[in-house]
């Protein structure tokens, strides 16, 4: 039997053993019958291939020319084409260049050749409305399926830490699908784990661009917070000092403010370093919830380390990049090869580091070319790790910040705890930073936290909120406002809406600048609006800020549902007792259950436990989750705790019944307490009032 193909890429065409079939060309539209019946496998009705491709002709003409068409095929294809009265169906095997897309789990060389971009463009079709329909929702699929493969290789060239064909599958990945964030993503990461900043940032400031002339959106948040921890990194390197300079000429307020309230995290630390500069080494863990300042107590830290002779070596972590070997550490010792001491290396264990970070041989040219690697020589690349660090540490003491632990990945996570007990007897500090809440407890990060806390040279600091006080001298600090009623009006709503937590105290003057609440002066002061000191504009919607409300929102999704079910009571039932009994009687649960949900919902910092009551840990996460169910969701579950809070209310009057009538006869020195062994009808048996309180 003849061998048939189908190419469908480029140039559209049929073969027969590798030669056009014999007769007439086929023209544009019988070539496309030829792939419908090819990429979409049955029988079809003759209708419906009417309709694919001569919908808009009266029907005689559109029977007539499907016909012809069938015809010109069945000359060229024989016995492959199984043409009845009433249907058509292609029966005979018949190749085509897109098949391994196609079907997939199968060669993956044979996959990302395939040219996609080019899918059935040289068919120039007039009035096939149907068709071209279906042709975009079939390059789409192929191309997804395409993407697949080319995120596995990038996955693969990552694990072998090839930073250079990572970035090289990335760019393809990203060029057959350019408004996806996660192609953009992964070349981001890959140009930057190469040691190129620059061409990740300007990745993601085209693909930004795209997707908002295009899809009329910014790229997700994850990209977003990647495309910023790049720039910050390649401001700490001084490789933007133009772009800093042009930031520092706008006329846009600061709102870097010196510290407030975190003296005793702060002397924490320099006793941390005082024990580190003599040879020491200590870890550090700065914890909390969302926006306390964790990471910018820890970026103070390190700018008061380098002005005092220290070397800070700095990574942080980000939720996209939990997937990518090494992530984390290798921001770590990207950032040493230029410190002082790093030629003081071994050039072996340099050459085997250079694996994980290739700009050491170009900072170094004599490192020799790292060996082939075995499975069983990866300790190698971690002694390679350590010795890089102690060599540092012998030149000055060495600071090593790993920000946003949380979302550390699996092999920095395994690295970071080997080089901590490694280094016990070297001038290195760790100050790691994790986020309570944001990534759940089984996650390396996690364990990694979990793990540090156990080590004998650790120290645990939980910033907490801020007071009064310190928001007031915050406000004098960035703006220069004066002591005046309007302003101590602004610093007390500022605490009473943010419970003092400096995330949303930015968030929230930001919002009145954006609304011009907060104005600037010709000479950068801050200035109150008349509006606001007339106190015609005292409303701050806190829960509406997306930069607030979004990591909360993104907190919620994670939930398994039974947890979010009783995180809506609990916000719900905001201002009544919301104890293990009420979410038992609301969900139908035990309270050993309600009370493993409550501690899970605490473990993610959403929820606070007082007093064995829960409640949301801040005002706005019960705002955020009241709005995000709907009004018949709120009202059943107000009905479900009004009837236990009425019930409570019940109880309590019949136990108050009882115990005033007890303590009236102790209290009054005339009243003769009845023998217990005779019955007084005139004082009725405690028990008997007691038990028809519920009547």
């Amino acid at each position: 039997m003849a061998r048939l193909a189908l190419s469908l890429c480029g140039h559209v065409a049929v073969t027969m053993d590798g030669s056009p079939p014999p007769g007439p060309p086929l023209g544009a539209k019988t070539l496309a019958l030829l792939a419908y019946l090819a990429l979409e496998p049955g029988v079809h009705s003759r209708e419906e291939l009417m309709a694919l491709l001569w919908g808009d002709f009266p029907e005689a003409k559109a029977r007539a020319s499907l016909r012809q068409a069938l015809t010109h095929l069945r000359h060229a294809l024989g016995d492959a084409l199984h043409v009845s009265r009433a249907s058509v169906a292609l029966v005979g095997p018949i190749e085509c260049d897109v098949d391994a897309v196609r079907h997939g789990g199968g060669d993956r060389d044979a996959m990302l050749a395939v040219d996609l971009s080019h899918f059935l463009a040289d068919l120039s079709l007039r009035r096939c409305a149907a068709f071209d329909e279906w042709a975009d929702a079939t390059r789409r699929r192929l191309q997804r399926g395409q993407a697949a493969a080319l995120a596995e290789r990038v996955g693969d060239a990552l694990a072998r830490l090839d930073w250079r064909e990572a970035a090289d599958v990335a760019d393809r990945w990203l060029a057959a699908d350019p408004l996806s964030d996660d192609a953009a993503r992964a070349a981001v990461e890959a140009h930057h784990l190469a040691g190129d900043r620059g061409a990740a940032l300007a990745i993601y400031a085209e693909h930004g661009a795209r997707v908002l002339a295009e899809c009329g959106r910014p790229p997700d948040r994850a990209l977003r917070s990647l495309a910023e921890r790049i720039a910050h990194d390649a401001e700490r390197a001084n490789d933007s000092s133009a772009s800093a300079s042009a930031r520092a000429a706008a006329p846009v307020p600061s709102f870097r403010a010196p510290l407030r309230g975190r003296d005793r995290e702060w002397a924490a630390l320099q006793r941390a370093w005082r024990t580190t500069t003599e040879g020491a080494g200590r870890v550090v863990i700065v914890e909390g919830v969302i926006g306390t300042g964790k990471s910018r107590l820890a970026d103070d830290f390190a700018r008061w380390v380098t002005s005092h002779g220290g070397t800070v070596l700095f990574g942080g972590a980000h939720e996209s990049g939990a997937a990518v070997p090494f992530a984390l550490l290798g921001d770590v010792l990207r950032s040493a090869v230029d410190a002082p001491g790093v030629a003081g290396a071994d050039g072996q264990w340099l050459a085997e580091l250079s694996r994980l970070v290739p700009e050491l041989r170009q900072r170094l040219p004599g490192v020799p070319a790292p060996p082939v690697a075995a499975p069983a020589d990866a300790w190698r690349l971690f002694e390679g790790a350590a010795q890089l660090l102690l060599a540092l540490a012998a030149e000055q003491p060495v600071l090593v910040v790993l920000d946003d632990a949380q979302w550390c990945d699996a092999d920095s996570a395994s690295l970071a705890g080997f080089l901590v007990h490694r280094l016990a007897r070297a001038a290195v500090l760790w100050c790691v930073t994790v986020t309570l809440g944001a990534a759940e407890r089984g996650t390396p990060g996690m364990r990694l936290a979990r793990v540090l806390r156990t080590t004998p040279e650790a120290d645990v600091l939980r910033p907490g909120p801020l007071g009064e006080a310190d928001v007031g001298a915050m406000l004098r600090e960035l703006g220069g406002l004066p002591d005046t009623p309007a302003v101590r009006g602004l610093v007390h709503q500022l605490h009473r809406e943010t419970r003092g937590s400096p995330l949303y105290i930015m968030e929230l003057l930001r919002s009145l600048f954006a609304r011009q609440l907060l104005t600037l002066t010709p000479d950068g002061a801050w200035r109150l609006s008349a509006e606001y000191a007339d106190g015609r504009a005292a409303d701050i919607a806190l829960a509406d800020l997306p930069e607030v409300r979004a990591p909360i929102e993104e907190q919620i999704g994670r939930l398994a549902d039974d947890a979010r079910d009783v995180l809506v009571t609990i916000a719900v039932a905001d201002d009544t007792r919301c104890d293990t009994d009420l979410l038992s009687h609301v969900h139908g649960i035990s309270r050993l259950r309600a009370a493993a949900i409550g501690e899970a919902l605490r473990d993610r910092a959403l929820v606070a436990e007082c007093e064995g009551a829960y409640r949301c840990a801040h005002p706005v996460i019960a705002t955020v989750v009241r709005s995000s169910v709907s009004a018949s969701w709120r009202r059943e579950v107000e009905r479900a705790v009004a009837v236990l809070r009425e019930r409570r209310v019940r109880d309590s009057g019949a136990f108050l019944r009882v115990t005033d009538v007890r303590a009236a006869d102790v209290r009054a020195p005339d009243v003769r307490v009845p023998d217990a062994r005779v019955p007084d009808a005139r004082v009725p048996d405690a028990r008997v009032r007691e038990s028809p309180a519920g009547a």
